[in-house]
């Protein structure tokens, strides 16, 4: 063999040795599951619900059917965006079907006016929250207060987290997790050594978050976005409660909201069973809806009290104007976006708050209470688009004086659609 061949190989080899190296020390220091996930899997996709194992949630015993009153020329509403600091104009339904989205519902009072689904999916399809679920989190976190499991976000976690008890995780409060403002670290990265992959990927969540007590300064009370905190607060749920937390989202929300279709949660593992709070809840659209719509009536939905109304304005709706300084070097820097308990909100065009939870790839549930809207955007990715915030604001501020005179875009269709009302998805 020639010197030059040998030495070819000598190269290409090296790199390979090195990568199986790599991963088999990897698997040593963390586990063998976890790399082989993070490799397998790669970036999270909105088809990860069938990827990790899930605990069913079954669906309301007194189903909520909303009343339908849609009209497709809401399809033909034009719709001013911007994209990489470019203004467009496009109708809203082609906008929908170019900015990837699978499934988007405007829903008013207890009307549905629109409900249209994109790019292969339909209203019996799957959708995975992706962050959504720690607004989800923050939801339960108060219910759990209400039913006396949890006596004030204001407690340490290791009043419920024992093995904290005696370190310095015992200063950090629920309050601290729900803000995103402890002094937790996190680090993002590449691959399996980020925090992003190790509170994604780990097939044993509860473990990771219980041994990562790694405090920084560096945050100092600012806002940075922390994956630890939701599964800090899915163990605080279930020794709280006693209960798995699917199991106490089923009880306290999922029936009471009047659910039509079962949903699922996705786990970490078969083994430990412990539910990815950060990201994991895997939904049929119409009935994520009705969170929306529960909010916007104060807690109350499906004939029941489901919620205190205090702690939907105490969780959702942040401080304006807002501290710029608490969101420096954050992705929400300089958006007029503020951050509360797991909850976005930021003024509308007419000076009220709007709220949302928000996750990955575009996923959206938008509350405008000032014009009883909510919205839910479902999608494979964001789309070419900067920001959908500001294309819910302009649907809501183009929408809301038609919806008290339906007479203006409903005129044509009303008859027809009060017919369709029970089969018009």
């Amino acid at each position: 063999m020639k010197k030059t061949t040998k030495l070819l190989l000598i190269v290409l080899t090296i790199p390979l040795i090195g990568s199986v190296l790599l991963v088999l020390v990897s698997s040593l220091i963390f586990s063998p599951p976890y790399v082989f996930r993070t490799i397998v899997n790669g970036n999270s996709d909105v088809m990860d619900y069938k990827v990790f194992p899930e605990r069913m949630i079954q669906k309301s015993s007194q189903p909520y059917n909303y009343k339908y009153n849609l009209d497709e020329s809401l399809k033909a509403m034009s719709i001013d965006y911007m994209y990489r600091g470019k203004g467009k104009s496009k109708p809203l339904g082609l906008f929908l079907q170019e900015t990837n989205t699978t499934s988007f519902i405007i829903g008013h009072d207890e009307e549905v006016v629109m409900e249209e689904y994109y790019n292969g999916y339909d209203k019996d399809m799957v959708n995975t929250s992706f962050s959504m679920a720690k607004s989800i989190d923050s939801l339960l976190i108060g219910m759990a207060i209400e039913d006396g499991y949890i006596k004030s976000v204001k407690q340490s976690i290791a009043d419920y987290i024992s093995e904290f008890k005696g370190t310095n995780m015992e200063s950090i409060t629920i309050e601290d997790l729900l803000m995103m403002r402890s002094n937790i670290s996190y680090e993002e990265g590449k691959i399996w050594f980020s925090d992003d992959a190790k509170t994604y990927y780990m097939p044993d969540l509860r473990n990771l978050t219980l041994t990562h007590n790694n405090l920084t300064t560096k945050y100092q009370g600012k806002f940075h976005y922390n994956n630890y905190h939701p599964l800090l607060l899915g163990i605080i749920l279930e020794r709280s409660t006693g209960k798995h937390v699917s199991e106490y989202f089923e009880e306290k929300l999922w029936n009471k909201i009047g659910a039509e279709n079962d949903a699922s949660w996705s786990l970490d593992s078969k083994k430990t069973g412990f539910e990815k709070m950060e990201s994991g809840i895997n939904f049929k659209a119409i009935d994520f809806v009705k969170i929306g719509s529960m909010l916007l009536h104060s807690g109350t939905w499906n004939g029941q009290q489901i919620l205190n109304e205090i702690w939907i304005k105490q969780s959702t709706l942040s401080d304006f104007p807002l501290n710029n300084d608490e969101y420096k070097g954050s992705f929400l820097e300089n958006s007029n976006i503020g951050y509360k308990y797991m909850w976005y909100s930021t003024p509308n065009n007419n000076g009220s708050l709007d709220f949302f939870a928000m996750g990955k790839y575009g996923q959206y549930l938008y509350m405008s209470p000032e014009n009883n809207l909510v919205i839910l955007r479902t999608g494979i990715s964001v789309g070419n688009v900067d920001s959908w915030t500001d294309v819910f604001k302009e649907i809501s501020l183009k929408l809301s004086p038609h919806l008290i005179n339906k007479g203006t875009i409903f005129s044509q269709n009303h008859t027809k659609n009060a017919h369709q009302s029970q089969d018009g998805r």
